[in-house]
C-alpha cells in the first residue's frame, strides 16, 4: 500500500464494496454504512443521515487511519414511488435518502482536519439526465445530487476540494440482481443499449479509480457511465 492519503466510501453495498476493494491496493480505505457491516476493511455503523453522528465516527476514522484525500459517496435508495400516489412522508423519506447524506459527505469534507486538498466523488444516477416516468421521485433526487457538485465544485474550488458526479445506468448488484435478471434475460448483456452490456461494480470501481488522478481537470462534471442508453434519440 502506498503513502497516499485515506479514502473513505460512503455506502458499503456492491458498488461500494467494489470500490473499498479496488483502491485498497493504492491507499487506506475505510468504509461508512447505516447497516451492519462485515468487510476485509475497517468499517464505521452510523447513519449518513444523521450529520452529528457522521461527525463523530469521521473524527474517529480520521484519528485512527489519518485524513482521507479521497471521500466518495455510494448510498442512495431507488424506488419507482410516482407522485401522484405517494405520500409526503414517503416522498420526503425518499428525498432525504438520496440527498441528504450527500450534503452531510461534503460537509464533512469541508470541515475536517486541516487545508489540503480532497477529491469528492458523489455516485449519482443517469435518471439525473434523463425523463424517468415510473421513477420521478427518484430521478429529481438524483438530478439534485448533480446539481449540488456542479455548484459547490465551483464554490469550493478556493478550498482545494473537488467535487465530480459520476452518473451510472443500471449497474448489477445483489440487492437488484432477480429484478435486472427479469427485465434483461442475458444480462450483463443488453443488446438494447450502444454499449452492449449493464454495468458491474468492479467496473464502475475502476472507472472512478482512473479519474482520481485527473480529478482537478474533472471537478464540476457529470460523468455518465451507462453504455450509452440516455443518449438522445435512443429509443
Amino acid at each position: 500500500m502506498s503513502s497516499t492519503g485515506a479514502a473513505w466510501v460512503f455506502g458499503t453495498g456492491g458498488i461500494g464494496s467494489a470500490i473499498l476493494d479496488r483502491l485498497s491496493s493504492e491507499r487506506q480505505v475505510i468504509g461508512f454504512d447505516k447497516a451492519p457491516v462485515t468487510s476485509a476493511h475497517p468499517t464505521y455503523q452510523v447513519d449518513l443521515r444523521d450529520r452529528a453522528a457522521l461527525k463523530q465516527a469521521a473524527e474517529s476514522a480520521a484519528q485512527c487511519y489519518g485524513w482521507p484525500e479521497v471521500l466518495i459517496l455510494t448510498a442512495g435508495r431507488v424506488s419507482g414511488l410516482r407522485v401522484e400516489d405517494s405520500g409526503e412522508a414517503d416522498a420526503c423519506d425518499l428525498i432525504f435518502d438520496n440527498i441528504l447524506p450527500a450534503i452531510n459527505v461534503l460537509h464533512a469534507a469541508y470541515h475536517l482536519g486541516q487545508p489540503r486538498t480532497r477529491t469528492c466523488i458523489l455516485v449519482t444516477s443517469n435518471a439525473a439526465v434523463a425523463a424517468r416516468p415510473g421513477q420521478p421521485v427518484y430521478a429529481a433526487a438524483k438530478a439534485a445530487v448533480a446539481s449540488l457538485a456542479r455548484s459547490l465544485a465551483a464554490s469550493w474550488s478556493s478550498a482545494d476540494i473537488r467535487i465530480i458526479a459520476v452518473a451510472p445506468g443500471t449497474v448489477i448488484v445483489d440487492r437488484n440482481r432477480h429484478a435486472v435478471t427479469s427485465r434483461y434475460p442475458d444480462a450483463p448483456l443488453d443488446p438494447g443499449r450502444p454499449g452492449g452490456r449493464l454495468l458491474q461494480p468492479p467496473e464502475l470501481a475502476e472507472f472512478i479509480a482512473c479519474i482520481l488522478p485527473h480529478a482537478g481537470h474533472l471537478t464540476g462534471q457529470l460523468l455518465t457511465l451507462d453504455g450509452g442508453s440516455t443518449l438522445p434519440g435512443l429509443k
